[in-house]
């Protein structure tokens, strides 16, 4: 014989039902999504702004990115075979266009050059310079978390697209708090550090360059 359940206690059980889920889709706790940017304001010696720009012109090419870090979220990993990303911490820009700005902001602050742009301009420049972005992330150590960053720079010359200056930067820096915005804001100090190295090594490397001389114009005598 089939025990029948009243009506009232099947309504109460929904309506109790009914009220846990709404408790919690109003009441839960929502994940906040944070968005975070790399910047910072160059600060060129003055041992470089005395020396003045080279009589050269520059084009940035766009910079690339490793195919892993094509993403809006921070990537982390925790050991060499295996990367992970953040679902709520997230890249305002694209890191390879962030790194690409604060370049020629950083080069044209230094005086480096006497135009760098990033712009095709109708008079072709001396050289061009590529960017190529090999990692930007957290590396989650036992005790330790670093912020990792690593770049790879080439100077061509514009007229042979031969390739006459070649330099890369690995840079790991640990971090005070184990917080994603503390490590966006040491990969944001490594970058700094990163720019003003390549500005010190481009200024080498100017010195011995010859400056190209407009061929001479015969004029009517």
């Amino acid at each position: 014989m089939k025990t029948r359940i009243p009506f009232v206690v099947v309504a109460l059980t929904l309506a109790l039902a009914a009220v846990a889920l709404l408790t919690g889709c109003f009441f839960g706790r929502t994940v906040e999504t944070k968005y975070y940017a790399l910047d910072y304001i160059p600060s060129p010696t003055t041992e470089r702004l005395k020396k003045g720009p080279y009589p050269f012109s520059v084009r940035l090419r766009d910079p690339t990115l490793a195919e892993a870090y094509k993403r809006s979220q921070i990537v982390y990993r925790q050991s060499a075979y295996q990367m992970q990303f953040y679902a709520y911490h997230l890249w305002v820009v694209d890191p390879d266009r962030m790194i690409g700005d604060l370049l020629l902001k950083h080069l044209r602050a230094a005086r480096l050059f006497e135009n760098a742009s990033r712009s095709i301009e109708a008079t072709r420049p001396d050289f061009q310079l590529t960017t190529d972005v090999q990692a930007i992330e957290e590396y989650d150590g036992p005790e330790t978390w670093y912020a990792h960053l690593a770049i790879e720079y080439q100077l061509l010359d514009d007229s042979t697209g031969q390739v006459v200056w070649k330099q890369s930067y690995d840079l790991r820096k640990a971090v005070a708090q184990q917080e994603p915005v503390f490590i966006v804001r040491e990969l944001t100090a490594l970058l700094e550090s990163i720019h003003n190295q390549l500005t010190a090594d481009l200024d080498k490397y100017l010195q011995t360059v010859t400056p190209r001389r407009p061929p001479a114009v015969n004029r009517p005598r």
